[in-house]
């Protein structure tokens, strides 16, 4: 791969987090929304599903701060290339280096995603349940 290449692969990453960021904060005001609905209609179930809603708050947190980290890092490594351009080892190990952390970054957070789109089941289940017992 030409030099000019390793230095901007990281940029080229970027609109591909950026993709994700806006999608968990979408999803993450659904939490919001689904926590004002539950308060203002109590049910039985209402303090298990409210439990849920946090650990799902809390994956969405984890996950957004993964995600602006590798936006972070990958901005970095794109910079940081670009400056020791002349360096051409160093800034292969810099850039290279950096970009990885991104990734790993990234697919922490998507793995947490997993996770908690796991645990938004298991609450439309619990709602399905207080349907059939209606």
């Amino acid at each position: 791969m030409e030099f000019i290449g390793i230095w901007l692969s990281p940029l080229l990453l970027l609109p591909g987090a950026g993709l994700l960021i806006m999608s968990t904060s979408q999803r993450f005001n659904r939490v919001h929304d689904e926590v004002h609905h539950i308060l203002e209609e109590r049910t039985s179930d209402s303090k298990m599903i409210m439990s849920h809603l946090l650990q799902r708050a809390a994956y969405f947190r984890n996950a957004l701060v993964l995600l602006y980290l590798s936006v972070s890092i990958f901005a970095a490594a794109g910079l940081l290339g670009g400056i020791t351009s002349g360096w051409d080892e160093v800034s292969a190990i810099l850039t290279i280096g950096l970009t990885i952390t991104g990734i790993l970054c990234v697919t922490s957070s998507s793995i947490i995603l997993i996770i908690e789109s796991r645990l938004s089941l298991k609450i439309v289940q619990m709602h399905a349940e207080e349907l059939d017992e209606e």
